[in-house]
């Protein structure tokens, strides 16, 4: 016997999940604390954390267009003068 799939269903599930964006800083040396509260102040920031190794911080943001990002890199996380660099990665949602 086949199983019956509801494509509706499914569909309206891909429809309304959320694919977050993620995004790995540096910073300068003593300057994480300052850049994690100022983070947490952004409307687009879900969760933040510190982190050991190759990155300083890790940030989950909510989905957003490429070029809606690029600014918000742009315009709001490097302008705070003391993050080094920002590599982003966009998650793949699949149903």
């Amino acid at each position: 016997m086949r199983a019956q799939f509801d494509t509706k269903h499914d569909k309206k599930i891909q429809d309304d999940k959320i694919c977050p964006t993620f995004a790995f800083i540096n910073c300068q040396p003593g300057k994480e604390m300052l850049v994690i509260r100022k983070l947490k102040t952004l409307k687009s920031v879900k969760e933040v954390m510190r982190t050991h190794g190759e990155y300083d911080i890790f940030v989950k943001l909510e989905n957003m267009p490429e070029s809606e990002l690029r600014e918000l890199i742009k315009n709001e996380i490097l302008h705070m003068g003391v993050v080094l660099s920002v590599m982003s990665l966009a998650s793949a949602c699949a149903a």
